[in-house]
């Protein structure tokens, strides 16, 4: 009859130290709506400095916003891998003329260092001096979806940045 009361011990013991615990849904839920909401403000943020830069060529800074193996994806292009392809190019694009982004963020998804952003775009080029011979004043409209991560000094990146155009091609 001694054995019980260690068996119950046992039992509680095992319960409480290998049992762990889980979150309900809800309140995972309710965890990554709060997460959410924060990050969007940064999003916004980074959006408006976004615009700006490429508006007045400062693609380096424009980079700051890019993690070192990010791709960039856009409609009828090859995708631009690594932080270095897409500066080239950027580099070369804005040399060609005035680029003039409006970025509307639709919806954030965070959850710790990852996060998904949902938006709409807006992109005006009109050819300067140095623009290819034959390139005309273009206008552009779209969807995208940004893939961001928490880097190691504590900034979000753009991993993935895909654009859809919902024009029709030519």
């Amino acid at each position: 009859m001694k054995k019980y009361p260690c068996v119950i011990l046992l039992v509680l013991f095992f319960q409480y130290s290998c049992g762990t615990k889980t979150e309900t849904t809800s309140a995972l839920n309710a965890k990554i709506q709060k997460e959410s909401a924060e990050l969007r403000k940064v999003i916004e943020s980074y959006n408006t400095d976004l615009c700006l830069f490429y508006a007045s060529g400062d693609i380096d800074s424009v980079m700051s916003v890019f993690a070192e193996d990010g791709r960039q994806m856009a409609s009828n292009a090859p995708a631009l891998e690594g932080r270095e392809n897409i500066r080239a190019f950027w580099k070369q694009a804005v040399s060609w003329g005035q680029w003039n982004f409006t970025l509307t963020t639709i919806s954030v998804t965070a959850r710790a260092s990852l996060a998904v952003e949902l938006g709409q775009y807006k992109v005006g080029f009109s050819p300067g001096p140095s623009a290819p011979a034959g390139m005309k004043s273009s206008t552009d409209t779209g969807n995208y979806v940004c893939y961001w991560r928490r880097e190691g000094d504590g900034k979000w990146r753009i991993v993935y940045d895909i654009a859809a155009s919902d024009q029709p091609t030519k």
